[in-house]
């Protein structure tokens, strides 16, 4: 940040993000009078390319991923020019870039930003658009366009973005003027980082860029999130003094660390149970007495059964999704019996398929500022429900009998043990994923990032990203093997980062999740998901990277302390058995038990 803040004044620009930078708000009004003291003088003549790139200097970028695209040669060449003061990513497909561009955001906190070509790059990028607009990320995703002369022409690898993207974005734009490229650009960032976070798609003629120009640079972003209201805090307050049996959910985005800590100092004064919507366990220590578990795919049947049983459920930043709410089943609809209290950032999403007893639109963050002014609540009568949630969470932590030579349940707890309490793990999508979440325990934000939208091919970009975030922190990336062969090339680009992540490749030979669902509504008629795959560690060699196979439990520890000391990326590929399906069924188990319903139903 400190090469990015000299260059800012060096041009007489201001960074105001005080927050998002971790910036003091006297260093940022400082910087904020240099920058209005220049606002006199004439703005250079620019291309749109070098608009462009001094716009996200002055908005913070320091990475940036991308493929590159003859679309955007102009703002290539001016990355070029600020070569010392942004990093390029080249990545390998642009639906890597896209997931490198999310979880880059999830792992800061500031929006990710990501550049693709027209067409064929643009709809590869499709699938990190969709993914941060169902995680609520903040992101800018940058996409050549043909010339203006040549628009509604049908030109080569023509688009229209604002129709393509629409459904799947907070935001589309195109810039046709490149004195507008400052304004627009503002409005990208502000929009994807304020009220539920999301992506901005900004479409750039190539022509824009390359047109010479001059227009003022403007003022840095800074993100609009509500805070909560004190007669909404003080009706909170009371609800809660009247319940005997509360719980707190959280999830969403727009978190830091300081909220996460504001957020556990409640629920420890008040004794509060606290569990965490999927796959974001990583909002509250689930080390910590009151932590009562996650609401994942691989959710504990009796958190359920308590979130069912619970009278106040106070649900911070999480958007009560489908996968949350068990297919929108978990509470009653319209409205819950529990006294549901719902704290969210847009309040069009508040009540969309519950309707809460008590609204509060705010922020995660700024809510969770707030509860620091709020007198806590005598948890005493409640002390047996908070013990009894812990309970369960630890007896859930008991792993089941393995059905093959590799229990999963050890390798996670090994790789658990070996690791920094700080380390980032990434997480797929598809069965395997069960047990990281499972069994791994989260201690800090950030530290787990995984794709809420269900994305394949999410975990080893996500990786390289979260490497490059924290290059001092152990990254360790879980993945089926029909995710890695989706994006598993990304690991070329670790390799030429020097990125040195560790990705555990969980081989079962098919796609298993759809195989699982198969069995459990056809049974005995698999079709479609079985996989042939290659020698995964044999690859990441071939690429550069350290590569290890496991085909039993205790191969595991020595060939992960052989990953981390070869100092470079990883591969650790671990065969297990498709018999063991999830965390908590045999594919055989499921298969019997779905024939055995079928037969109950045909003789009634």
């Amino acid at each position: 940040m400190g090469r990015v803040l000299k260059y800012l004044e060096s041009v007489g620009v201001a960074a105001t993000y005080a927050e998002t930078a971790g910036m003091s708000h006297a260093a940022a009004n400082r910087r904020s009078s240099l920058r209005e003291s220049s606002m006199d003088q004439t703005p250079p003549l620019r291309t749109g390319g070098e608009i462009l790139a001094d716009a996200l200097l002055l908005h913070g970028v320091e990475t940036v991923f991308c493929v590159p695209g003859e679309s955007y040669l102009a703002a290539l060449d001016a990355l070029y020019g600020a070569r010392n003061r942004i990093d390029v990513v080249a990545c390998r497909q642009e639906g890597g870039a896209a997931f490198m561009a999310e979880a880059f955001a999830k792992a800061t906190g500031r929006p990710g930003v990501c550049f693709v070509t027209r067409g064929p790059g643009a709809c590869n990028a499709a699938i990190g658009v969709h993914t941060a607009m169902q995680d609520s990320t903040p992101m800018a995703l940058f996409v050549g366009q043909v010339a203006r002369g040549a628009a509604e022409r049908e030109g080569f690898q023509e688009i229209d973005y604002r129709r393509m993207f629409q459904p799947v974005a907070k935001l589309v734009l195109q810039i046709d003027d490149p004195r507008r490229i400052p304004e627009l650009v503002h409005r990208a960032f502000r929009v994807a980082a304020s009220g539920r976070q999301g992506p901005v798609v900004v479409a750039l003629p190539e022509d824009v860029l390359r047109e010479r120009a001059r227009t003022a640079d403007g003022r840095p972003w800074e993100a609009v999130r509500p805070y909560p209201a004190p007669d909404a805090m003080a009706a909170l307050r009371a609800r809660l003094a009247a319940a005997e049996r509360p719980l707190v959910l959280l999830g969403g985005s727009g978190w830091s660390a300081d909220a996460c800590a504001d957020m556990r100092a409640f629920a420890e004064a008040c004794g509060l149970p606290v569990c965490v919507s999927f796959r974001r366990q990583d909002l509250f220590d689930n080390d910590h007495p009151n932590y009562a578990g996650d609401l994942s795919t691989s959710a504990n049947p009796k958190l359920m059964a308590r979130l069912a049983g619970a009278d106040l459920l106070l649900v911070v930043g999480a958007r009560l999704g489908e996968i949350t709410t068990r297919g929108y089943a978990a509470l009653d609809i319209p409205a819950p019996r529990q006294t549901l209290i719902h704290v969210y950032p847009e309040a069009e999403e508040i009540g969309r398929v519950f309707q809460p007893a008590l609204s509060i639109a705010a922020g995660a963050a700024e809510f969770a500022r707030a509860l620091r002014g709020l007198d806590p609540v005598d948890g005493g009568r409640w002390a047996g429900w908070l013990a009894a949630a812990r309970a369960d969470r630890l007896a859930d932590l008991e792993p089941p009998a393995s059905a093959g030579a590799v229990d999963m349940a050890a390798i996670v707890a090994a790789a658990r043990d070996a690791l920094p309490e700080d380390a980032i793990v990434t997480v797929d999508a598809g069965n395997f994923s069960g047990w990281p979440q499972r069994f791994w325990r989260f201690r800090r934000w950030p530290s787990q990032l995984g794709p809420t939208a269900g994305a394949m091919g999410y975990g080893v970009p996500a990786a390289v990203a979260a490497k490059i975030a924290h290059p001092r922190r152990a990254v360790l990336a879980f993945v089926g093997d029909g995710g890695y062969m989706m994006t598993g090339q990304e690991l070329a680009t670790a390799v030429h980062c020097g990125a040195a992540i560790i990705v555990i490749v969980v081989n079962n030979g098919a796609y298993g999740t759809i195989r699982m669902h198969q069995e459990r509504d056809y049974p005995g008629r698999p079709i479609a998901t079985g996989l042939t795959n290659p020698d995964f560690a044999a690859l990441a060699r071939a690429c550069g990277a350290h590569g290890e196979t496991v085909r039993a439990t205790d191969e595991f520890p020595p060939a992960l302390a052989r990953a981390r000391a070869s100092g470079k990326p990883a591969v650790i590929e671990v065969r297990l058995d498709l018999e063991t399906i999830t965390t908590r069924a045999t594919l055989s188990g499921i298969r019997k038990k779905a024939l055995a319903d079928a037969e109950r139903r045909a003789q009634a």
